[in-house]
């Protein structure tokens, strides 16, 4: 068992049951090994008590109270009692039990079992072979999820080492668990009252049953001591996200703090500036060959009790023992990167190995990058994915209008017959001279109508219309084409993808209105990936007069979901929104575009986190 990992569990109450699962670890020999303290902690819980038994040996109390034998090498029954005494206090200061938010539980010593002691003492030599048992109780005000473990069983120059093992088991659960805890270690175990651990005796399925649960309770963040390094590799970044415990860090980070168990806010942001420079100075991250400079997006602390690390962390206080610091460092990209490589370099004595989980793009990738041999760099090459094509402009295809053609010859000829015909009539010309001129005008009309021909529109003809079918079609484009712009992060980029789509006045509008819509405020504003857009249902219709716009265009209401995602940590946020507008779709030059925008609703239709690959 790990150390932090823990989720200890018991089945009946009381230590009578407790004793026939300790009787294993109560039977173990005395150690040959001096001076060593090897001591035991066992630990039942209930939801509103902790009962502690530790065990340790006689020799304990001659190493860290100055007893003195007497000459015959013997530790006379006084001095034992007196050493007893003392070791209260001692086993009161030095083994301690914390909660959820790092502050130490008050433990009230309740019995002490002594072993039958002979009348003139116990020699030295037989030290190790008699224990002593101190029975603390530490009132819980509510069923606790999280008991933090740590022992100080050394002297005062820290000369004399210490083992104690821990075994813990909670009320109605099947199973104890054990953990090593020497001077200064912290164990943090977790109690599920829901779904405690099995028995032995459980089978397969049901162990898998078990664990998938506790998976979905810690949202895939099971260990307290681990470190967890998650790189994520899209289109146009990529990402390092670290979660690592502030003591595992303090190894190698000066953090200034007070000498108590809790980190304040001040400490925070002073650790805070620290703990980036220590980040971007290391675990260099080179994109194409080129070393990128990362910049940091977030650098927060975390208590036990925080679960969903894809949020923004509460800015509050937190226990010095279980803190642990998360940090997203992102590194800008051109375009798709062609190859990836990171070196793992903030190696330290507590962090031999690092097991990360790549994701490039939908691709899954688990690695483990150890200070040992050449195993301290992950590398990635592009295996084809591609920068995302441009939105293509939706063009205008519409029947051509009615138009009239008018023979300007022939009509000029037609107008002149008349005219022509009363002039030569006034001027006493013959009949029949008129007629022949008449009918000449005539032929020359019938002769030129192929001739200049001027072409002019129908003013009677309606102005040509997309059917219903074609109207959807062009909206459905359109709108695909503004949600498409979104794929790329530069805002010029975006404004010039839109350009394609939307009328110039209106580009600032729905840019901000679709960028609100990605907004999750649960994750500190951050920016969703955009999933899907799903156009639900829609009807068209022609422009009214009033709107004085183009009368080729349309006005078309629809209502559409947007799905998009957050990711941090191997968390997914998704959510998806779901509007109903109506837009104005207007030909612009040779294209359609959207010219106007009326949201008429917006709500969440769906919000849920679900885990990517831990």
């Amino acid at each position: 068992m790990t150390p932090g990992s823990r989720c200890f569990h018991f089945v009946r109450p009381g230590w009578v049951w407790a004793a026939a699962w300790f009787g294993v670890a109560l039977s173990a020999g005395p150690l040959a090994a001096h001076p060593v303290s090897v001591s035991r902690a066992y630990v039942y819980v209930s939801p509103e008590q902790a009962t502690v038994r530790l065990e340790v040996f006689l020799e304990d109390l001659l190493l860290f109270h100055n007893l003195r034998p007497n000459q015959q090498d013997f530790l006379e029954p006084d001095v034992i009692r007196r050493g007893i005494e003392l070791h209260k206090q001692f086993l009161a200061e030095r083994f301690v039990v914390r909660d959820v938010s790092g502050n130490r539980l008050a433990g009230k010593l309740t019995e002490v079992k002594l072993f039958e002691m002979p009348d003139e003492g116990v020699p030295l030599a037989e030290l190790m072979a008699h224990t002593l048992t101190y029975q603390f109780q530490f009132v819980l005000e509510a069923p606790p999820e999280f008991l933090t473990f740590s022992q100080q069983f050394t002297d005062e120059e820290g000369i004399i080492p210490s083992e104690m093992k821990l075994v813990l088991k909670q009320e109605n659960a099947g199973a104890v668990q054990t953990a090593e805890l020497r001077p200064g270690d912290i164990e943090t175990v977790r109690l599920s009252w829901t779904n405690p651990p099995l028995s032995p005796q459980a089978s397969e399925e049901e162990r898998a049953g078990w664990l998938e649960r506790q998976k979905e309770e810690t949202l895939g963040i099971t260990s307290y001591s681990s470190v967890y390094s998650f790189l994520y590799i899209e289109r146009h970044e990529v990402r390092h996200e670290i979660l690592i415990p502030l003591l595992t860090l303090e190894e190698s980070v000066l953090i200034a703090r007070d000498d108590d168990e809790i980190l304040d806010l001040a400490e925070q942001d002073a650790a805070r500036q620290q703990i980036e420079a220590y980040f971007r100075s290391g675990n260099p991250l080179e994109i194409d060959g080129r070393v990128v400079e990362p910049v940091v997006e977030r650098c927060d602390f975390y208590g036990l009790d925080f679960k969903d690390f894809a949020q923004r962390a509460e800015r509050r206080d937190v226990g010095l023992a279980s803190a642990r610091v998360g940090i997203i460092l992102t590194y800008a990209t051109a375009s798709v990167p062609q190859s990836v490589r990171l070196t793992w370099n903030r190696f330290n004595n507590y962090v031999w190995a690092v097991n990360m989980v790549v994701f490039a793009f939908d691709d899954i990738t688990k690695k483990t990058l150890s200070r040992l041999g050449n195993n301290a760099v992950f590398e990635w090459s592009n295996p084809g994915y591609t920068n995302p094509p441009r939105p293509e402009p939706v063009p205008v295809q519409l029947p051509s209008p009615a138009r009239w053609s008018v023979p300007l010859v022939s009509v000029g000829c037609l107008l002149a017959m008349p005219l022509a015909g009363l002039v030569l009539w006034l001027r006493g010309v013959s009949l029949a001279a008129c007629l022949l001129v008449a009918g000449g005008l005539a032929l020359a009309a019938v002769a030129a109508w192929p001739l200049a021909q001027w072409e002019t529109a129908d003013p009677w003809a309606p102005v040509p219309q997309l059917s219903p079918d074609e109207a959807r079609q062009v909206f459905a484009q359109l709108h695909r084409n503004t949600y498409r712009a979104f794929e790329y992060q530069a805002e010029d980029d975006v404004y010039d993808a839109l350009a394609t789509s939307v009328a110039g006045q209106l580009h600032r509008q729905l840019y901000l209105q679709i960028r609100r819509g990605l907004e999750m405020q649960e994750q500190g504003g951050a920016i969703s990936r955009i999933r899907d857009v799903t156009l639900l249902e829609g009807s068209s219709r022609p422009l009214p007069p009033q709107d004085a716009g183009d009368a080729r265009g349309f006005r078309y209401h629809c209502r559409w979901d947007v799905a998009g995602t957050v990711e941090h940590w191997g968390h997914i946020h998704a959510r998806t929104n779901q509007y109903e507008a109506v837009f104005a779709v207007e030909p612009r030059e040779d294209s359609w575009k959207i010219t106007q925008m009326e949201v008429l609703n917006e709500q969440r239709v769906k919000f849920e986190t679900s885990l990517r690959g831990l």
